[in-house]
């Protein structure tokens, strides 16, 4: 193989990776400690995010969430489920802040991820949910762990700027 030939495949082989990427999700977090006592509760705020550029204008979106950890000693997943509209936040962008207690001192549950799908309804009435793998029963998974600053608050608000959480794709048939 030659130098050029070599060069326009690598070429025809990155535009052909970036332009097949039309889904982008992220996701950012912060928690605090309430009332500034040993272990009282601990609040978490999560911002989600999800973009797709091949989505028509008039696209509905959901978050359907639930949060997942220990009970116990118990793993367990989609604790406390919800389903809450997105509403869009720029053109194709959609974004939502969700909140919940994460652990108490008065209940064995300590929540460590986010897990959730994304429901998305297009002008049609067709829905699909966008969950980041081909498995039956799979979703998205939020490390909760890479919050690594949960400072005390006396009045209940959240205090410095959210962390980057790591998105993973959990396979589940």
């Amino acid at each position: 193989m030659t130098s050029a030939l070599r060069k326009v495949l690598a070429l025809a082989l990155f535009f052909a990776s970036t332009s097949a990427v039309a889904i982008e999700q992220w996701a950012d977090g912060r928690a605090v400690l309430h009332a500034c006592v040993y272990a009282h509760s601990y609040e978490a705020e999560i911002r989600m995010s999800y973009r797709n550029y091949t989505l028509p204008w008039g696209t509905s979106v959901y978050l359907i969430h639930g949060w997942g950890g220990l009970d116990n000693g118990v793993a367990i997943t989609w604790d406390n489920t919800q389903t809450v509209a997105v509403p869009a936040s720029s053109p194709w962008t959609w974004t939502v802040t969700v909140r919940s207690i994460i652990s108490t001192r008065t209940t064995p549950k300590w929540y460590e991820h986010f897990d959730y799908v994304w429901k998305v309804v297009l002008p049609n009435g067709t829905e699909f949910y966008e969950k980041g793998n081909g498995s039956t029963y799979g979703y998205y998974s939020a490390n909760l762990n890479d919050i690594t600053s949960r400072p005390c608050t006396s009045d209940g608000s959240f205090i410095g700027a959210p962390f980057a959480l790591g998105i993973t794709s959990v396979e589940q048939w």
